[in-house]
């Protein structure tokens, strides 16, 4: 990062924004300008090369606007993609503080000010967001609603950091200098949502993230950059941050569903033992299997603040919640709802899986 001379670095990916980037410049200078701040921030624009001019017109509404020296623009020719883009912004950001936000006037500049405080009294991240405080989101559709909601949950389930934050998947957001000046070399996103990758990687006090009403307005002009395939770029994105626990956790349960059946027939064929009992010992093998599997594999890495007894009988707990869901969906689906009870059990297995992860994610080695 360059060395520190200012108090603010706004930080805005673009591509083919050349529309908006304007209105957004001359929101930000007004805002800037009535705070008092006008003579301490910049403007990092990091364009992917857009064939629409973005740069240039960048440039031009800077001139007309009498703050061209408070906008840098930085054109990338050979890599693209939201995310990296804000990466090479804070390498070369100059504040104390850095905001992010997007070009497409869905983020209110006028909201710089109050995050800008936040920092200064001490948060170290501030996240605006939709969904607290009064907070509302305007500028998504009914379909990209749910999706966003969705991946919000894939996010609250799959890293613990996200979990006490109401909305991780905002873009606008903004953080001291120090969370990230030492991290740039690790910072590795794919697609576009940045701000998971510095809650799993940066330099930060979690009692320390502040969060800030904002109303998500609709895009200005242009169009959206969402496609399917940043969508799996961004699934592939957080199950990369999970060190691929989830696969782990999977992996594990499959050798359990093995360790259950040798167990059974050892049990229950060969000694003869009651079917009620040698049931009641394949079970557990299982469970102590995944659980001992688990400890030593899935979340080998992981400082738990958990004692391994503890990690152990909350363990159990957990597997027998994923049963229970597994057994009441089956049921449900199968008597309530008339599906065949083949698929009503598969549907009980990932519902039941999925709990007994999320409890093992966030319970059994519940993190430091």
């Amino acid at each position: 990062m360059k060395e520190e001379s200012l108090k603010l670095s706004i930080v805005v990916p673009t591509y083919n924004e050349a529309e908006n980037i304007g209105v957004l410049l001359e929101r930000i200078r007004n805002t800037m300008e009535k705070a008092g701040l006008g003579d301490d921030y910049e403007v990092i624009i990091v364009d992917d090369n857009s064939p629409d001019g973005t740069a240039e017109e960048a440039l031009k509404h800077a001139k007309r606007l009498g703050i061209e020296d408070r906008v840098k623009v930085i054109v990338r020719y050979n890599e693209r993609g939201l995310a990296r883009a804000v990466v090479e912004g804070f390498k070369n950001a100059e504040g104390r503080y850095i905001i992010v936000m997007d070009a497409d006037l869905q983020h209110p500049p006028e909201k710089l000010p109050e995050m800008l405080r936040e920092l200064e009294s001490g948060g170290d991240i501030v996240i605006g967001t939709r969904y607290k405080h009064g907070g509302r989101d305007e500028g998504l559709t009914v379909l990209r609603k749910i999706v966003s909601l969705g991946a919000t949950a894939i996010a609250k389930l799959l890293l613990p950091q996200t979990r006490m934050i109401s909305d991780p998947m905002t873009g606008f957001f903004g953080l001291k200098r120090s969370v990230v000046s030492n991290k740039l070399n690790v910072l590795d996103p794919l697609g576009y949502k940045i701000l998971l990758e510095i809650l799993v990687k940066g330099d930060y006090d979690r009692k320390r993230i502040r969060e800030v009403p904002i109303v998500f307005s609709p895009r200005y002009a242009g169009k959206s950059k969402l496609t399917a395939g940043e969508g799996l770029n961004y699934l592939k994105h957080v199950i990369r941050l999970n060190n691929y626990r989830i696969l782990k956790f999977a992996l594990v349960g499959t050798t359990g569903v093995v360790v259950n059946e040798a167990v059974l027939w050892v049990t229950h064929y060969q000694i003869g033992l009651p079917l009620y009992i040698s049931g009641l010992l394949s079970i557990e093998s299982s469970i102590l299997n995944n659980f001992t599997l688990n400890n030593v594999f899935t979340f080998r890495n992981e400082k738990t603040l958990v004692p391994l007894h503890k990690r152990l009988a909350r363990y159990h707990l957990a597997a027998g919640l994923g049963v229970t869901i597994n057994y009441i969906t089956l049921l449900s689906l199968s008597y309530l709802l008339g599906i065949e009870p083949l698929i009503a059990n598969l549907i009980g297995i990932v519902a039941g899986f999925l709990a007994n992860y999320s409890l093992s994610e966030h319970y059994v080695w519940r993190r430091a």
